[in-house]
């Protein structure tokens, strides 16, 4: 043991007493010997990406912790323990500014003393991306958010709650829909072009090209990860319906490990035009399906704009569960319950449904969007408003946008639209609200032009967490 620490000797020499004690006893004390750092590359991924390439004596866990000045240090650890030689990502760096980094390992709940340290400095953001702003008032609940861009820059962006961009993956078209699969990546669909798979490093590591669609098939919107790590998404499907030719849609499966792609399911099989036609339904767009999720007992959950209705699926894609809202709604809806062109449509319990009801066109002629969280009574086959927020004064997002609850009850909404697009009041903003309705953050989008899709309320870019104080 003492051979392995002793590349160290000159070091511990210029440390504190306690400190070169505690350093030893890391080395000794575990039964298990913590590796050594034997090199650091730092890799420059781009402006504001980073990453450390550490080789070790022996396989084993790395960890770095990195700052910025009057920041808590960040740390992250390696995904790679079975190996000697890591790549690892340094998420959640700012713009033009001087970090600096030191790098630990760990066996067995031990961490060693940093072995080596270094600084580096981040570039300035591209023109396209610094003219992305956020401006807020009041303390969100989650320290970073995700958004779905369709401006000059179209892609997804990750501001901090101070403001700053801390990532960004840039995509050829508009996004359609995004979601995370359980590494971390961020999945971004792209219509009539693929789907796109970002690391914390914002590097594109996966794409699904519209190549590979059969002939007759589109992706158009909404993807979602499902527990086997593999991702469900929409798709048009064009087919001819007795003599009628129309757009309807599908439900497609890519497993990204393998790479394979199965289709799932059809509404040409489960719908009739004849009755199932919506009041902005189209021969060349039927349904215009907006998103996709898993519910609460891996039923699938998906949102047709044009119909006005959201419909559950069984898990085994074999038959439609329950419908809600617009014709042949299983469940009855009051005036006041009845949504029009909503987007984000999700389980938040079992039989509780929310949604972002845009307002596209109310009955009543009402010009204004709300989160709405129905609760579904199959016994009664009626639906109660479960809980809604509506701003003061009104913010009328006629398309796109979306909802989230956060675990502490929160409830975040995306206005995606800003003044003037499709008669939208705008501002593009996000509200986190409580419970109660208690308005807690409010966060202002500015774009040079175009839209946000959604928006997602995050805990890290790649599983970074505060450290502690600042050395």
């Amino acid at each position: 043991m003492f051979r392995m620490c002793r590349s160290h000797f000159r070091w511990l020499m210029t440390l504190p007493l306690w400190a070169a004690l505690l350093f030893l006893a890391a080395c000794g004390g575990s039964g298990e010997s913590l590796p050594t750092v034997q090199t650091v590359q730092l890799n420059d991924k781009g402006p504001i990406s980073r990453s450390l390439t550490v080789t070790l004596s022996h396989s084993g866990t790395v960890e770095v912790d990195y700052w910025t000045a009057n920041e808590t240090p960040l740390r992250v650890q390696g995904a790679s323990p079975g190996n000697a030689t890591q790549e690892i990502a340094l998420p959640r760096l700012r713009a033009s500014s001087t970090y600096h980094y030191e790098v630990s390992t760990t066996t067995a709940g031990v961490r060693s003393l940093p072995q080596s340290a270094g600084s580096f400095q981040t570039g300035e953001l591209p023109d396209d991306v610094k003219s992305i702003t956020m401006t807020s008032t009041g303390q969100p609940s989650q320290p970073l958010t995700f958004l779905a861009v369709r401006s000059q820059f179209t892609g997804g962006v990750v501001f901090d709650a101070e403001g700053h961009i801390v990532w960004y993956g840039r995509t050829s078209v508009a996004p359609q829909g995004a979601t995370r699969r359980a590494n971390g990546n961020w999945v971004i669909l792209l219509d009539g072009v693929g789907l796109a798979e970002f690391s914390p490093v914002g590097e594109q590591v996966r794409f699904f090209s519209q190549s590979r669609m059969p002939t007759g098939t589109r992706i158009h919107h909404g993807v979602t990860p499902t527990a086997s790590n593999t991702l469900l998404f929409l798709a048009f499907e064009y087919r001819t319906f007795g003599s009628v030719a129309l757009n309807g849609e599908s439900i497609w499966e890519w497993n990204p490990q393998d790479d394979s792609l199965v289709k799932r399911w059809s509404a040409f099989d489960f719908l009739d035009p004849a009755v199932d036609f919506g009041p902005r339904s189209l021969e060349r767009d039927w349904f215009h399906a907006n998103s996709i999720v898993i519910g609460q007992h891996d039923n699938i959950i998906v949102s047709f704009h044009f119909l006005d209705q959201i419909l559950s699926i069984r898990p085994d894609f074999s038959a439609i569960e329950w419908r809600l809202g617009g014709p042949g709604s299983t469940y009855t809806v009051s005036s006041e319950q009845a949504t029009s062109g909503q987007h984000s449509a999700r389980e938040t319990a079992p039989d509780t449904i929310l949604m972002f009801d845009n307002g596209f066109a109310r009955n009543d002629g009402g010009r204004f969007s709300r989160a709405l969280e129905l609760k579904l009574d199959s016994t009664t086959q009626t639906a109660s408003t479960h809980w809604q927020y509506r701003p003061n004064p009104d913010i009328w997002a006629s398309v796109i946008s979306s909802v989230r609850r956060l675990a502490n009850g929160n409830t975040v909404l995306t206005f995606g639209t800003p003044a003037g697009l499709n008669q939208s009041t705008g501002p593009i903003s996000l509200h986190e609200v409580s419970p109660r309705g208690d308005l807690l953050w409010n966060a202002i989008i500015t774009l040079p032009s175009g839209s946000v899709f959604q928006g997602d309320p995050i805990q890290s870019v790649g599983g970074e967490t505060r450290a502690g104080s600042a050395p």
